[in-house]
């Protein structure tokens, strides 16, 4: 648990994750353009790689501000602060409208939460608050906020919609598939 401005933070996450998979574009799109520029004499070739290049390269760096950040479940409210820009956003319980867990191979855990806005429904994904028998207690602690939230879990057969909704789940899956 973290303390901050007297409010006890009882699970948090980070979407830090995508730092490295934007680092790992920049990398590539860099090796693509220095090979380009390396491999012609033309300089009007040259100039466009370049200036393609710092175009990609910006607007990398333009989309990670609005989608890295921390994510503090407080007892009263939900608070994402942005880290690449002076921004926090404060949602009530109440305009959670569902959240996901997915699980894919090769890939780290993730969470999608999806809330109101005044625009409409969005969605912020983030590293998995929680894993195994730990998600769970989150889930209860959510739905003891709010318990319209939806839960989902991605694959359907992940074990963990066996040990949230029962065993009759996996019956009612093969049914419908």
């Amino acid at each position: 648990m973290v303390e901050s401005n007297n409010k006890v933070t009882k699970y948090s996450s980070s979407s830090s994750y995508f730092i490295f998979e934007a680092i790992f574009a920049s990398i590539i799109l860099a090796a693509i353009g220095y090979s380009i520029f390396s491999s012609t004499d033309s300089i009007f070739i040259k100039t466009i790689t370049v200036t393609f290049s710092l175009l990609i390269l910006a607007s990398i760096a333009f989309y990670l501000r609005s989608i890295v950040f921390s994510i503090f479940f407080y007892d009263s409210e939900i608070v994402i602060d942005f880290h690449l820009k002076s921004q926090k956003t404060k949602l009530n319980y109440t305009e959670m409208v569902g959240i996901k867990y997915i699980s894919v191979q090769k890939s780290p855990d993730m969470n999608r939460i999806y809330f109101k806005t005044r625009n409409g429904k969005k969605s912020k994904k983030f590293q998995a608050v929680a894993f195994d028998d730990e998600f769970i207690e989150f889930i209860d602690w959510l739905k003891s906020k709010n318990p319209k939230i939806e839960v989902s879990v991605i694959p359907s057969d992940h074990y963990l919609n066996e040990k949230m909704f029962g065993p009759k789940y996996k019956k009612y899956i093969k049914k419908t598939l």
